[in-house]
């Protein structure tokens, strides 16, 4: 597909139906603010506005090989995003437009689109090139140096770990089909566990080397792969597997901690409420003993937020005690 095929004024929305479509997840109430700024653009005629409406049935997606042309589209133009800007992303439709076309006015509808659906340039640069201005004056700053000075006591250990992040599974690649995502973080999760990062935290005795503060450095740099790989790991590892290794005795240590470590046990973690949020303290869930039968019967008012259900072979979840 070529940019004859679009009118300028088509083209502009192309760069805005990239990115939300980049996740394969457009809610109602974002294709509300989509339909609403088409409406209102006078630039449009009524064949532009048929085709962009078409674009946003969710009955219909886009099919990837639209979807790659528009990322062709907007690679070929050798545009980069300028994140300082005020409304970076419009400024980039606006010179993606201008590179193929002619200058093309400001568009406040794609405006009203990325202020109201409040799409910030953290949300998207990881979908396009982005420009790095660096000042000449600036030659007094080395970033080998600044990076050695972060890295602190833990460079051996972030060193290894950033060496481990070449391997190509951690390439960066959208996957608009979110089942075949989420089996992708799981095998990147499985990967780490499998080179000693999952256990990190644990006691050398279930595999782990104690160290703590070398497993919580490792987060930053594995956020520079993707954050969805990072919350995972997280929750298997540190809330799940954490919750394990503190709040359990050697009985549970000894039959759960190794396991959870090589992330042969998946987990998942219930504790935040819909109701009021992560306050565990004033938790409404409640488990009250039952002496005659031994068991604690589960009590609560509250749908519970489950992190990482769809995968865990065991479940914590968070409840006040009340003795009977």
């Amino acid at each position: 597909m070529t940019t004859k095929q679009y009118t300028a004024e088509i083209l502009q929305y192309i760069p805005v139906f990239y990115i939300i479509w980049s996740d394969d997840l457009l809610s109602a109430s974002e294709i509300n603010v989509v339909e609403k700024a088409i409406a209102n653009d006078d630039s449009l005629n009524s064949a532009d506005k048929k085709q962009l409406y078409k674009w946003l049935d969710v009955t219909n997606p886009p099919k990837d090989s639209l979807f790659k042309s528009w990322k062709q589209l907007i690679t070929k133009s050798g545009i980069k995003l300028v994140e300082h800007e005020t409304y970076p992303l419009t400024v980039l439709s606006q010179k993606i437009t201008a590179h193929y076309f002619k200058d093309i006015d400001f568009n406040e509808q794609i405006k009203h689109i990325e202020i109201n659906l409040g799409i910030q340039p953290n949300h998207y640069n990881h979908l396009f090139e982005v420009q790095i201005d660096v000042s000449k004056n600036l030659s007094q700053y080395d970033a080998t140096k600044i990076d050695r000075i972060l890295k602190g006591k833990h460079a051996e250990v972030i060193d290894q770990f950033r060496s481990v992040l070449k391997d190509p599974l951690f390439d960066w690649e959208i996957h608009r089909d979110k089942e075949t995502f989420r089996d992708h973080v799981l095998n990147q999760v499985q990967f780490l566990a499998d080179k000693g990062y999952g256990a990190m935290a644990y006691p050398k005795a279930y595999g782990g080397t104690d160290n703590m503060e070398g497993y919580a450095t490792i987060f930053e740099n594995m956020m520079y792969v993707d954050g969805s790989l990072t919350i995972k790991f997280g929750v298997q590892f540190g809330l799940f597997g954490g919750s394990i290794q503190k709040l359990g005795t050697k009985k549970h240590h000894d039959k759960y901690l190794t396991k959870t470590g090589k992330a042969e046990l998946l987990g998942c973690f219930a504790m935040t409420e819909t109701g009021h949020g992560s306050n565990v303290r004033g938790i409404k869930t409640t488990a009250t003993y039952d002496k005659a039968t031994e068991t604690f019967i589960i009590h609560t008012r509250e749908k519970m937020i489950i992190r990482n259900i769809l995968v865990m072979h065991s479940t914590q979840k968070w409840h006040r005690f009340l003795p009977n």
